[in-house]
Parts: C-alpha cells; sequence; structure tokens
C-alpha cells in the first residue's frame, strides 16, 4: 500500500524519524534522528543566546528540509510495493519502545543529567546550572525519583569528589554536595568557620572576592585542597553560624561552644556544600549512607546567560 501523503508531512513536523520510517527511508531516518539530537547536545553544552537562537533557526530550517523530504517520498512510492516491516504501525511502535529502553537504561545504568536547583554550592555550581553524573560504578539503580535496587559499588568515593545522592532524611530527594570526609574520619567545623580533617585546617588561600549575582552580595572565597581535587569556597564573613546542640546533633557529633566535631561511621561520608553558609549539609542533617549515592559529577554545564 501506498504511504499517505498527508501522514508523512504530519509525523514529519512532530517526529521526522518516524515520517521517513512511514515512507520506508531508513537513511533518512538515521539522518533526521542524528542531526538534530547534535544539534540539541550542542545548545545542551554550549550555553549562551546566540548559540542557542543558532540551535533555534537550525531546528526551524531542518523541519522544512524534512516535511518537502517526506512529502516527496511518499509522492514517489510505487502503488503495489510491499512496505518494510519498519514502516508498518508496529515496526515504528516497536522501534520507538527500543530507543526509550535504551535511554532509561542509559540514565540508570550510566549517565544522567541533574539540575542545580539552589546556590549551596556556589561558586563550583551556579543556581541553574547543569551537571552530568557518572552513575556506573556506584551500585544506585535509579533515574527520575524511582529507584530500581542497589548493587555492589565498585567505585571509589574520595575526598573532594562533588557526589549526588538520596537526602537521608527524605530519599525522594536528590541532594549534590561535596564529600570532605570519608569512613573513620574526625570532621571539626569551628565557628570561624574553618574546616579541619583529622586534625589538619584544609583552608588554603584567600583569593579575590565573589559577587554573588543572585543575591548581589560580596563573600570570601578561598582555595582549598581535598586529596587530588582543587577548588574554592566562600563564606560570609559576618554571617553567624548556628551550631546544632541537643537533638539536633547529627549522631556522632560533639558540640562545644565553638566547634562542631564528628567521626565519620563506617560506610558513611560527611559532605558540605562550597557555600558555606548557605548550605544544609551534614553539619546539621548527619551522614551519607553509601547505598545513598547515586553518582559522581564528571561534567558542568553553566547556566544560559
Amino acid at each position: 500500500m501506498k504511504p499517505k501523503k498527508w501522514i508523512a508531512v504530519v509525523l514529519s513536523i512532530f517526529a521526522a524519524p518516524l515520517a521517513f520510517l512511514y515512507v520506508g527511508a531508513p537513511r533518512w531516518a538515521a539522518i533526521s534522528f542524528a542531526v538534530p539530537l547534535a544539534i540539541g547536545i550542542a545548545a545542551f553544552m554550549l550555553p549562551g543566546g546566540l548559540v542557542e537562537s543558532m540551535a533555534g533557526l537550525a531546528s526551524l530550517a531542518l523541519m522544512v528540509l524534512w516535511v518537502w523530504r517526506a512529502y516527496r517520498l511518499a509522492a514517489a512510492a510505487p502503488d503495489e510495493a510491499v512496505r518494510p516491516w519498519y514502516s508498518r504501525w508496529y515496526g515504528m511502535l516497536g522501534l520507538v519502545a527500543g530507543v526509550g529502553a535504551f535511554v532509561v537504561l542509559l540514565r540508570v545504568f550510566a549517565y544522567e543529567p541533574f539540575k542545580v536547583p539552589s546556590s549551596s554550592m556556589v561558586p563550583t555550581l551556579p543556581v541553574r546550572s547543569h551537571v552530568m553524573v557518572q552513575k556506573w560504578g556506584y551500585g544506585h539503580y535509579s533515574t527520575m525519583g524511582y529507584t530500581f535496587g542497589h548493587g555492589a559499588a565498585s567505585q571509589t568515593v574520595l575526598r573532594g569528589d562533588i557526589i549526588v545522592f538520596d537526602w537521608p532524611r527524605d530519599p525522594r530527594q536528590s541532594y549534590l554536595m561535596r564529600v570532605v570526609g570519608l569512613p573513620g574520619d574526625r570532621i571539626e567545623y569551628r565557628d570561624d568557620k574553618r574546616l579541619l580533617i583529622n586534625g589538619v585546617d584544609v583552608r588554603g588561600k584567600e583569593l579575590p572576592e565573589y559577587l554573588d549575582s543572585e543575591r548581589l552580595i560580596y563573600m570570601k572565597r578561598y582555595r582549598q585542597r581535598l586529596d587530588q581535587t582543587e577548588h574554592d569556597f566562600v563564606i560570609k564573613d559576618a554571617a553567624s553560624w548556628w551550631l546544632p546542640q541537643g537533638a539536633d546533633l547529627p549522631p556522632q557529633c560533639t558540640a562545644s561552644a565553638t566547634a562542631l566535631s564528628c567521626t565519620v561511621p563506617a560506610a558513611s561520608y560527611f559532605v558540605m556544600g562550597d557555600n558555606r553558609d548557605n548550605s544544609l549539609d551534614s553539619r546539621y542533617w548527619g551522614f551519607v549512607p553509601a547505598q545513598a549515592v547515586i553518582g559522581k559529577v564528571v561534567y558542568i554545564i553553566p547556566p544560559r546567560t
């Protein structure tokens, strides 16, 4: 049966690869899938208004091309030709299901993007930036808020790693912070906002002040090295710090008038935000169980301006 031209046109507007499968042109289906995908990845990875505008224009031009080409191929198709399986509804449905399953498996086991919703990791991760998280090797099989199971972790979490994890107080929420303490570490955070790991003050040199573009305030900025990771963190010099006390104190932690001290238990991590005065982290709610670690940030995509 000859493919209908109007169906080819409608499909090419909303799902060009399906339009070309419908008219029996698998090569064009592959092209119409790969080219927009490449443009979308480029626009996502290269922030900026110009890149986004060019990507939009390119997408519009491609849609016109897809409509024209799908219409021509449908019109030129022989009347009595036997249509291949992939041009039938069940073939297209099966291919869509296969691609969908591949994407889900990729997000569950390999890599998954996350958006940074708050300023707790400023200056490393600005608000509305995106991160790519490596999930393989961490044994946490989940995506889009659904956890399917856990396995043995083969990757080692290091001090300085930025990890995404299930918040222990509400595992439905995913948090993103930096690991500062490993199992057995003694963590001390003082009221002068100095961090000590096993008795060593890890604060490095002071850098020029950081301007918080969201709140338009300047903050003290310091360079810090944790194992092999060097990064910056910020503090508001005049800001007071509330020391947890009594029932609010995390387990395996003690508080004096001037400092919070914690010993990290086995199979757990102590995490903090780089924006020390605007981060609800292990200082307040305790440790991250190893099983709650979703993955490690391996790529940062700045927010679009």
